[in-house]
């Protein structure tokens, strides 16, 4: 089952960078004299997740799309996100918008294609 909040996803839906996450952190400058500087640390958080309902995929309907509207629309607010086996809590990454793109499959349907992009918290 794949589930954000209370809102239920469609099966076919993407998780795109689910192997694309790198856990540490890392940080390089350079001294006056040339010798580099390193901090390294280990993220606990702030994991990027994009989720993308494609054409050839997954589709989501009206009320789908308005109620994950709804959920973006929530300044700071957290949710359950649910993908199968794994579950994490999530809000919407407004950092880098738009946090939820979403386009008609066709002109005037009542289908759509989306992208939700989401961070692990």
């Amino acid at each position: 089952m794949k589930q954000l909040g209370d809102v239920v996803l469609p099966e076919g839906l993407v998780w795109s960078d689910r192997h694309d996450v790198a856990p540490v952190e890392q940080t390089v400058v350079r001294t006056l004299g040339g010798k580099p500087v390193i901090w390294v640390t280990s993220l606990s958080g702030g994991m990027p997740i994009t989720l993308a309902a494609q054409s050839d995929a997954a589709w989501l309907d009206r009320a789908t799309v308005e109620a994950l509207a709804r959920l973006a629309a929530q300044a700071g607010a957290s949710f359950t996100l649910t993908w199968e086996a794994w579950s994490g809590v999530v809000m919407f990454r407004h950092d880098t918008p738009p946090a939820l793109t979403v386009a008609p499959l066709w002109p005037g349907h009542d289908r759509f294609t989306a992208t939700i992009r989401l961070l692990s918290i």
